[in-house]
């Protein structure tokens, strides 16, 4: 296996599919304490990327899946699979989290504006980033999807643009 990332906008699945996959996941949220100097008032880690960083190199991970919504910032990543999913689905997922208006709010534009994505491809060639849109498959759909992209059976070379949703908004 490579060394692979599984990172997405909060709420597109990817601790739910991580517990369906048949690999080896490292859930950097574990090491989140370890890589924070502190807390906000809403009770986020204010994570250190250069602290998980060396967390990570000194664990000396083989051959496991990095599975986080920092996970795109870890260095000498070989594969990247952003989990993607329509804010409007997504929006019910976080109501059910009981995220905050302000933080929905946040995560919907960061789904619609592709933010993550842009970081990704700061990170890694773009040819080495797979979407996978989650928005009306179950966990354990999306994660048999991925595993047979994984094991080389089926392509994932779909790009998502949800961005006109920011015209509903206003």
């Amino acid at each position: 296996m490579v060394r692979c990332a599984l990172t997405g906008t909060p709420g597109t699945g990817k601790t739910s599919i991580s517990d369906f996959l048949d690999t080896k996941v490292v859930h950097l949220s574990e090491y989140y304490e370890e890589a924070s100097e502190s807390k906000t008032k809403s009770g986020e880690w204010l994570i250190d990327l250069d602290k998980i960083n060396t967390i990570v190199k000194e664990s000396n991970f083989k051959d496991v899946l990095f599975e986080g919504h920092t996970s795109h910032t870890l260095d000498n990543l070989e594969m990247v699979i952003l989990l993607r999913c329509d804010p409007l689905v997504l929006r019910e997922r976080l109501i059910k989290r009981n995220y905050s208006k302000e933080k929905i709010n946040e995560n919907l534009e960061a789904e619609a504006l592709n933010i993550i994505f842009d970081e990704v491809v700061d990170n890694i060639s773009e040819d080495k980033v797979f979407q996978l849109d989650t928005t009306y498959q179950n966990p354990e759909q999306s994660a048999k999807k991925l595993m047979s992209f994984m094991n080389g059976n089926i392509k994932l070379d779909e790009s998502y643009d949800y961005s006109e949703r920011i015209m509903e908004w206003y």
